[in-house]
C-alpha cells in the first residue's frame, strides 16, 4: 500500500515537475523574445530620433532598415524598397566597396542630383565576417545649419564645459563645502578658482 502511494506521489511529483519545466522554458522564450522585441523598439526609437539619415544594409548590399531623416533623403519609403540593393537608388553607395574592404569610409563630401552631403558607412563585423554596413549621411543644408547654431564664442563653450565637470566632480565628492574642497583638491585647482568657476554669469 505504502509502496503503491510513493509511487503514486512520485508520479505526480513528476507529472507537476514537467509542466513546472515546460512552464519555466516557454517564460524564457516569452522573456528573451520581449526582451529582443524592446531591444528593438529601443533602438528604432533612437535611431528614428536622429536627424542624420541612417542607413543599414546586409551584406548583399541590400537595404535593411533606414530612418525617416534618410528616407526623405532618397525620396522613398522604407516599406517600399526594404530588400531591394542600395545602388538602385543610389548609384555611387559606398556600400558594396566597404562590405568587400572591410574598411569604413568616413566624412566624404558627395553630389548626388543636386543634394550634396557628408556620407560615412561602417562595416557591421560578426568576429571577421562582415555582416553588413551602417551608414550615416548628413546633408550640406543640415551641416550648415549645425555650425550657424554654434553661436557661443570658444572661450564660452571652454567655460561651459569646465563648469560642467566641476559640478560633476563637486557631486561625486558628496557636495556641499567639504565636496567642494574636496573636488578642489582633486582637479588641483584652489577652492576659490572653484567657486570662481561655478558660478552662474
Amino acid at each position: 500500500m505504502q509502496s503503491r502511494l510513493f509511487r503514486s506521489g512520485l508520479r505526480q511529483q513528476e507529472f507537476w515537475g514537467e509542466k513546472f519545466h515546460s512552464l519555466r522554458d516557454d517564460w524564457y522564450i516569452w522573456d528573451s523574445e520581449c526582451k529582443e522585441d524592446l531591444k528593438t523598439m529601443h533602438a528604432r526609437t533612437i535611431l528614428q530620433s536622429l536627424q542624420q539619415g541612417i542607413l543599414i544594409c546586409n551584406r548583399n548590399a541590400r537595404i535593411i532598415y533606414f530612418n525617416d531623416a534618410y528616407g526623405e533623403f532618397i525620396g522613398k519609403r522604407l516599406e517600399e524598397v526594404q530588400g531591394e540593393e542600395i545602388t538602385k537608388y543610389r548609384k555611387h553607395a559606398m556600400v558594396p566597396q566597404v562590405i568587400q574592404s572591410q574598411i569604413p569610409i568616413e566624412g566624404i563630401v558627395r553630389t548626388e542630383g543636386n543634394q550634396e552631403y557628408f556620407a560615412s558607412v561602417y562595416p557591421i563585423m560578426e568576429g571577421d565576417i562582415p555582416n553588413g554596413t551602417i551608414s550615416i549621411v548628413t546633408t550640406l543644408a543640415q551641416h550648415q545649419l549645425k555650425v550657424k547654431q554654434k553661436t557661443e564664442t570658444l572661450a564660452e563653450r571652454v567655460r561651459k564645459f569646465e563648469r560642467e565637470e566641476i559640478l560633476a566632480e563637486v557631486a561625486y565628492c558628496g557636495g556641499g563645502v567639504e565636496g567642494k574642497k574636496r573636488a578642489a583638491a582633486r582637479l588641483g585647482i584652489s577652492l576659490a578658482t572653484l567657486y570662481n568657476k561655478i558660478k552662474e554669469d
